[in-house]
Parts: C-alpha cells; sequence; structure tokens
C-alpha cells in the first residue's frame, strides 16, 4: 500500500459537514467580538493600548485555530493517529510538567508562560485522550482481545495526566478529562469490555452522588475536613450560598449573578456592560457568559445556545450513522467535550455547581482552549468527511 502523503490545503476536504463548519465559525466570531468588548474594561491610563493588543492577539489565535482545524480535517486518519499516538502522548506529559515550574493563578499551576502569551497544555489532553481511546477500540475491532489489552495503554496515559493535573490543582480540567475518559470508554460494544463498563456505570452514578452531597450543609462540613486546597472548599461554599460572604470570597460569584440579572431580554446594548468596569476580574474568560447576557440579554445567549445545539446535532448525528465505534467515540467525545464545558460554566457562572474556572468553548479568551476545541472539529470533520464518503 501507498504511503498517504500529508495534503497542505486552504480548504476543507471533500463532503465535509457545512452546518458544523459554519457554526464553529459563527461562534469564535460572536466570541471575538464579545472579548473585545470585555477588553475595553481593561484599559488604564498606564496602558491604553489593551483593546489594540486583544485585537491583535486574537486574531493570531484564530487563524491559528483555522489553519490547525484545516489540516487535521484533511490529514487525521486512524492509522496516523496510532503511529504518533506515543510521541504526542509523553509530549504532552513533558509540557504538563513543565507548568509545575511557573508561578499558579488562583491556586492552579496548569500555564506555561512565554512572554505575554500563556500555553494550557492540559486543554490538549482532552482531545488527546478522546482520541487514544478511539484508536485503541478501534484496533481492537471484532478481535477477540481481553479487556485489558484494549485498555491498558490508554489507561496509562490516563493516569499520568490525572497525576500531573491533580498537582496542577487545576479541578475543572480534571473533571472533564476524567468525564472524557469514562465516556469514551463506554461507547464501544465490544463483548470483553462489558463488565468493566458496567463497573463504571456504577462508579458514575456513586460519583454523581457524591457531588450532590457534597453540595448540602454536611457536604461542605465533610469537604473542610478533608485535606483539599482551600480554593476548592470557598468554590463549593460559593455554589450553595455566594450571598454569605458577597463582599469577600463570593465577591465573584455575586457579581457575575448581578450580570446576568440586569441584562434582560436584549441587553443593555453591545460595550454597554458596567460590570466588566473591575466588578469582573475573569471577565474575558471564566465570566464571559455574564458580560454577553448583560450587554445583549437572552438574545446573546440564544446565538450561543443555538450554535451549540447545531454543532452537537451534526456530530451526534454521523456518530449513529457509521458502524466504526472508533469513529463514533471520536463523534460522541468531541460532542461531551463541548456540552461539559458548557454544563460547568454555564453552571458555575450561574451560582448552580462550584466554579471550575473551565472556558466558555469559541466564547472565552484564551487561545490553548480555542486551539484544542478546533483540533477536535478537524478531526470529527475528518471522520465525517470519511463517512459519507464511503456513503455514496
Amino acid at each position: 500500500m501507498a504511503r498517504q502523503k500529508l495534503k497542505l490545503r486552504a480548504k476543507m476536504p471533500r463532503k465535509y459537514d457545512f452546518w458544523l463548519h459554519l457554526s464553529a465559525l459563527v461562534l469564535i466570531l460572536f466570541g471575538s467580538l464579545m472579548i473585545l468588548s470585555t477588553s475595553v474594561g481593561s484599559t488604564s491610563q498606564n496602558d491604553t493600548l489593551v483593546v489594540a493588543k486583544v485585537i491583535v492577539k486574537q486574531t493570531l489565535f484564530v487563524i491559528a485555530s483555522y489553519v490547525i482545524m484545516i489540516f487535521l480535517a484533511n490529514n487525521f486518519t486512524m492509522v496516523r493517529a496510532r503511529k504518533l499516538s506515543r510521541v504526542v502522548g509523553w509530549a504532552l506529559m513533558a509540557a504538563c510538567s513543565a507548568t509545575l515550574l511557573f508561578v499558579g493563578v488562583n491556586g492552579s499551576r496548569a500555564w506555561i508562560r512565554l512572554g505575554s502569551v500563556t500555553i494550557q497544555p492540559s486543554e490538549f489532553v482532552k482531545v488527546y485522550m478522546v482520541v487514544l481511546i478511539a484508536v485503541y477500540v478501534e484496533v481492537a475491532g471484532r478481535r477477540n482481545f481481553d479487556w485489558w489489552t484494549i485498555i491498558k495503554t490508554p489507561f496509562f496515559y490516563f493516569c499520568a495526566f490525572v497525576i500531573l493535573v491533580v498537582l496542577q490543582r487545576d479541578l475543572g480540567t480534571l473533571f472533564v478529562i476524567g468525564m472524557l475518559a469514562f465516556i469514551s470508554f463506554l461507547i464501544p460494544s465490544h463483548k470483553n469490555l462489558r463488565l468493566v463498563q458496567r463497573i463504571a456505570k456504577i462508579a458514575l452514578v456513586i460519583g454523581s452522588v457524591a457531588f450532590l452531597f457534597l453540595m448540602t450543609s454536611p457536604g461542605l462540613d465533610l469537604i473542610g475536613k478533608l485535606p483539599v486546597p482551600s480554593h476548592v472548599v470557598t468554590r463549593f461554599a460559593n455554589a450553595v450560598n455566594p450571598f454569605a460572604d458577597p463582599y469577600g470570597d463570593g465577591y465573584q460569584s455575586v457579581q457575575g449573578l448581578v450580570g446576568i440579572a440586569s441584562g434582560g431580554l436584549l441587553g443593555r446594548g453591545i460595550g454597554q456592560s458596567q460590570q466588566k468596569f473591575g466588578f469582573l476580574t475573569q471577565a474575558d474568560n471564566d465570566f464571559i457568559l455574564a458580560i454577553v447576557i448583560e450587554e445583549l440579554g437572552i438574545f446573546g445567549l440564544s446565538i450561543i445556545i443555538i450554535g451549540y445545539v447545531i454543532i452537537l446535532q451534526r456530530l451526534f448525528h454521523y456518530a449513529y450513522r457509521t458502524k466504526s465505534e472508533g469513529y463514533k467515540i471520536i463523534l460522541i467525545g468531541t460532542g461531551m467535550y463541548i456540552f461539559l464545558h458548557f454544563f460547568l460554566n454555564v453552571g458555575g457562572v450561574g451560582g448552580l455547581i462550584p466554579l471550575t474556572g473551565v472556558p466558555l468553548l469559541f466564547i472565552s479568551s484564551g487561545g490553548s482552549s480555542l486551539m484544542s476545541i478546533m483540533s477536535a472539529i478537524g478531526i470529527s470533520q475528518a471522520v465525517i468527511a470519511r463517512i459519507r464518503r464511503q456513503g455514496e
């Protein structure tokens, strides 16, 4: 078989999904507009070029993300993914380890700092774990491999990344990686995986019940006695009642709720947010949803939700059309990646669950999260194009 060469194209592959592509681009452009709007609140007499810097930085991130997406859409294959899986895995472990050498932010040490640019390697781990599990499940195929032979390599990398993210003290990323790995593992129907999958489902149920318990007063008392970072305890307490300390630990949560409450149906108008002027310190990232609703109201929130719904519908549509379990894992895994971020960000900003520092994908600022999700979209488009061509 002739070795396939990498394709360097400026267009998407034949039979890609147009609506998935368009929805991602609309969300990115909308997010860039909101990031630009929030940057106005950071302007000061000492730095009047904040807006210009944000425009340049965001433009570079968008271009880089789009290029990565097109490259992967044209070149991703299961064969290439398997050949490069170990190299990419060890490179990500090295990058995640390097973050521990830098000063932490808000109790977390998840970033590599290169001047004014920061990189969060753990964002790319989310996509990597989904693809890694998909590759090894695809290799198993209809072969009579035992369950350990199928999952031992993904399990090794999963444990390594969990340890590194725990050391980084990044609760949100740890939760997303864990959930993506569990969900991806539950998708295949290989007969030798059924018993272990049943155990994993039980573990998910127990974990869900435990989480709900921690959101009660006895649960908060228990957290306070456990050897967990103080900022984790604070976030659980704020989720239960952010108004218990509105001028202290609950200040950001309360200001986010104020922004949401003042938005109404159509909002104050683009650029007219008051909360971005020093009230919300993470206005362009963790709390950007509060600024969106304050300025554009329910209308702005609807743009995000409609974009997300279209993307998820297209991903799940093709997941149910293909017989390849590897492709199913990639498509459903990408969809769950988007959904988990939406759930954690919106739930945290809305005061329903503890804040996790998880960005709202496509909308929040952050080059790492944007490049990571666009990598997942590119891989999904490669899979979709293959599914559609095979169906002709």
